[in-house]
């Protein structure tokens, strides 16, 4: 999905700008660095400025809702926006292509995390020589350990979909035949 995959780099730029303080500082109270890791922010704003056009694609991919919030014109739409707020973190299919998003919204009164859809794998599908699979509960334990650096030559790790081992996992694990050992991590 061409229209994901050049959100998300203007995600990375998000993070990346002088603005995105209170990202940044979520981020470092968790362990986690966007320099390191393929991690995005959506400020909830991509779509301010734009054409119909471009907010029709979106509205399909479902990053944009249409709200009833109050707006300055009559000739204007609200909208309510995925992972407004909220670091962004890509799912990616067989191909390396962004497929899906992990949102953690921080700055509500409680943490939410929510995906786009029930697509991908993060943070990719695993290499076909990979002889030790983790399975990690969420996206923030898995990029934790990927950000360890302690995963060896031919580990590789996989996370859960709000806690399922769907298809797409199954499918990559059967790809999978010099797999040793799955070793399933739990909170």
């Amino acid at each position: 999905m061409e229209n994901l995959e050049t959100l998300f780099q203007s995600f990375e730029t998000g993070i990346r700008s002088a603005k995105a303080d209170k990202p940044k500082d979520y981020l470092k109270s968790i362990g986690l660095d966007y320099a390191e890791l393929r991690i995005g922010f959506n400020s909830g704003q991509f779509h301010h400025r734009k054409d119909q056009e471009f907010k029709d694609e979106f509205e399909a991919l479902g990053m944009l809702k249409k709200s009833d919030a109050g707006v300055r014109e009559e000739t204007m739409t609200a909208y309510t926006v995925f992972g407004s707020y909220g670091l962004i973190f890509p799912l990616v299919d067989k191909e390396n292509r962004i497929v899906n998003y992990f949102a953690l919204r921080f700055k509500l009164e409680t943490t939410k995390e929510e995906y786009l859809n029930s697509e991908g794998i993060y943070p990719a599908y695993p290499p076909p020589l990979t002889k030790r699979l983790y399975i990690a509960p969420t996206v923030i334990d898995c990029a934790s350990l990927i950000q360890s650096k302690t995963l060896e030559n031919r580990e590789a790790i996989i996370t859960l979909q709000n806690g399922e081992l769907l298809n797409q996992h199954l499918e990559a694990i059967k790809a999978l035949h010099e797999l040793e050992e799955i070793i399933i991590i739990k909170r």
